[in-house]
């Protein structure tokens, strides 16, 4: 508790003295209607996915550091999968179009 006054007060005066962050957005997340994904033995691979019936794919990378969760349950590193779902949450780097987690 002590350290959130401490926050909220150098908030304060920060804002008072005209500084002020700006947020980047680093990871966005597509909430899909439609996945699909091709990992490879090795980890490597890519995701297919779009926001609703009608809208374009856009293409994701993966490797062995994406975190991939099946119905709750982190699946297999390296594992081959080749399959399409029917909806699921993506996580990404804005910058290199990486995938970091992906629920399926």
């Amino acid at each position: 508790m002590k350290y959130l006054k401490f926050i909220v007060l150098a908030t304060g005066l920060l804002w008072c003295m005209g500084l002020r962050a700006e947020l980047v957005a680093i990871q966005e997340a597509i909430e899909a209607h439609d996945i699909k994904v091709t990992m490879h033995g090795s980890g490597d691979g890519y995701v297919l996915a779009r926001n609703c019936a009608t809208c374009p794919y856009t293409r994701l990378d993966i490797d062995h550091q994406t975190s991939v969760t099946v119905d709750g349950k982190p699946a297999m590193a390296g594992k081959r999968i080749e399959k399409h779902w029917s909806g699921g949450v993506v996580i990404y780097d804005t910058k290199t179009n990486h995938v970091v987690r992906l629920h399926l």
